[in-house]
């Protein structure tokens, strides 16, 4: 059973829907005992750094997810604002996140004449991992982010992906994964990411 985090934060239905396509068992909550009843975790989110940790703080799930996934290593996927919030700092209203993975978020730079936010599809390399399996590099997957993930251990960063610079897009730390892209939106390879969570990590 995977708990998918609700906090008010958007782009919680498309991740529902792909769940339900994937006859996935699923239950949307922030209960602290919903959550401790399953056994992996989904962190979605389309919204602002600061607004994502103020409704965790207020839900008290900072606690709850720490306690999950720091002391029980249930695994988690962090999706966009979702992946960015598990990391240490965001330049995005000068926030501390759940720090569960080291490493800052930074703002894309305008560079290149390419606009901001980063929107669309575009194509990520891999690096050979449980949550990749089946993904080749150069399979495109649908963005929408003003922020990327700096990781301060590279070897954390299992996908990059070029926008003017380029950045990690997806990260593995333990069992903690999080990916910058929204694999609820990017069909058939977006599936397979949400299918290899639940199998194989």
């Amino acid at each position: 059973m995977i708990a998918v985090i609700d906090y008010d934060v958007g782009n919680i239905r498309s991740v529902i829907n792909i769940l339900n396509r994937l006859n996935e068992k699923f239950i949307l909550t922030n209960s602290i005992n919903e959550i401790d009843s399953c056994d992996k975790i989904i962190l979605p989110g389309v919204s602002n750094f600061k607004h994502c940790m103020k409704n965790i703080r207020q839900l008290k799930l900072d606690h709850i997810l720490k306690e999950q996934i720091i002391k029980k290593k249930k695994s988690i996927l962090g999706i966009c604002s979702g992946m960015q919030i598990l990391s240490s700092f965001s330049e995005e209203g000068n926030v501390e996140g759940l720090n569960m993975i080291k490493g800052n978020i930074k703002k894309i730079p305008n560079i290149k004449k390419l606009k901001v936010p980063h929107m669309g599809w575009n194509k990520i390399n891999v690096t050979q991992n449980k949550l990749l399996i089946g993904i080749k590099s150069q399979t495109r997957f649908y963005f929408c982010h003003s922020y990327y993930f700096c990781p301060t251990n590279l070897k954390d960063s299992i996908a990059e992906t070029t926008y003017g610079i380029k950045f990690c897009t997806a990260f593995n730390s333990d069992n903690i994964y999080g990916v910058q892209f929204h694999p609820e939106k990017s069909l058939d390879h977006g599936m397979k990411i949400i299918k290899n969570f639940q199998q194989q990590c």
